[in-house]
């Protein structure tokens, strides 16, 4: 595992269909997390808490509920059903354990508030305060050298979602070539980022346009260079194989292309960049079949050097990995949260003799079906 630390566990209470008796999820910490489950069953609002908790770790905490429609909308149920958001994150390394823990409760103007916000190093806890409105872990100077730890792996959390590839999204536009220290949650600058590593990292350039020339047979290279009129900025153009003259733009890739090519700079980028855990919501999404296996060999690539939790419905990208990287999403139908569950090796080993692993989901035997 490393000096980097990892996400050990999490509990997360009453956040959208995350009801307020979850257990905690134990995750591995030197491997893929792959969560699976029928449409509505939770999957994409367990991506989404990492998405809110990147806003905290902003301070940009009310933005986000008021882009979700308010508190109403992520306490699960609403404030009548559900008075608090809860969670704690328990993060390890081969020296440290810390634990990052908050309650989040309704306030005026239906927007959320931190009833308390906690660190502890597995020996102590300290208290940053309630009542605030946006976290003290960023505002505050640490006082505590598991603050200051705590801060930098949250930091180091980042969720990303390539879905958006319309003619008005980020990523079909230019953006500003100095927007290049780290890969946006929506590959809105990938060309900025292309950019720089095509400058600063060659070898994994390289490596990322080989991988999109597998996928996009025609595809030669990228045409990077800042616009002639507007040096300040940079389109993601590229070139075809046998045509040096013209150069293409990003309007000229596929959805599914764009796709590919976003999650190849985040997968492939050198190691020392990635961040320290990574949250992805159905990667799969517009790829080729033959994409989905290259997008596979690119998920171990990274895993060698940082954590990957991921939310799939594709049987093929499931086939690629071990029934241990699993956890089941469910719906309770009696309270109607979601339970989240890893597939236990004496219950499936048997079938795992006769049929792949999504057969085995498709049959229903594993869960995860409507």
């Amino acid at each position: 595992m490393g000096k980097k630390s990892r996400l050990k566990e999490i509990k997360i209470s009453g956040y959208k269909s995350l009801g307020t008796d979850m257990q905690p999820i134990h995750l591995k910490m030197d491997m893929l997390n792959i969560i699976i489950g029928a449409n509505g069953a939770g999957k994409s609002n367990f991506i989404s808490f990492f998405q809110m908790l990147a806003n905290m770790m902003t301070s940009a905490l009310q933005i986000y509920v008021g882009k979700s429609g308010t508190s109403e909308s992520l306490l699960q149920f609403g404030s009548k059903k559900t008075k608090m958001i809860s969670a704690s994150l328990t993060f390890q390394n081969n020296k440290f354990t810390n634990t990052y823990e908050f309650s989040l409760v309704k306030a005026v103007n239906d927007t959320l508030i931190f009833a308390e916000e906690i660190i502890s190093d597995g020996n102590h806890k300290y208290g940053l305060g309630s009542g605030q409105r946006e976290s003290l872990l960023l505002t505050e100077q640490a006082t505590h050298a598991s603050e200051k730890a705590v801060k930098a792996i949250l930091l180091g959390c980042k969720t990303f979602q390539f879905h958006d590839t319309s003619s008005e999204a980020h990523i079909r536009n230019a953006a500003n070539i100095e927007n290049n220290r780290f890969l946006m949650s929506d590959g809105g600058n990938v060309a900025a980022y292309l950019y720089m590593l095509k400058k600063n990292y060659e070898k994994y350039y390289n490596r990322i346009v080989d991988h999109v020339r597998y996928v996009m047979p025609s595809f030669y290279d990228f045409f990077l260079e800042p616009q002639m009129l507007n040096p300040q900025w940079i389109k993601l153009q590229w070139m075809e194989k046998g045509n040096s003259e013209y150069v293409f733009g990003p309007e000229h890739f596929s959805d599914g292309t764009l796709r590919f090519i976003a999650l190849a700079t985040l997968l492939l980028q050198p190691p020392e960049l990635l961040p320290q855990v990574i949250f992805v919501d159905e990667p799969e999404l517009g790829l080729h079949p033959q994409a989905i296996d290259v997008l596979a060999s690119m998920i171990k690539k990274a895993t060698e050097s940082t954590q990957v939790i991921m939310a799939t419905q594709s049987p093929r990208l499931l086939d690629s990995f071990d029934y241990k990287n699993v956890i089941v999403a469910e719906k309770d139908r009696e309270t109607g949260c979601t339970v989240l569950n890893r597939l236990k090796e004496d219950e499936i080993k048997m079938w795992l003799e006769d049929y792949s692993l999504s057969q085995i989901w498709d049959k229903n035997i594993i869960g995860g079906q409507p």
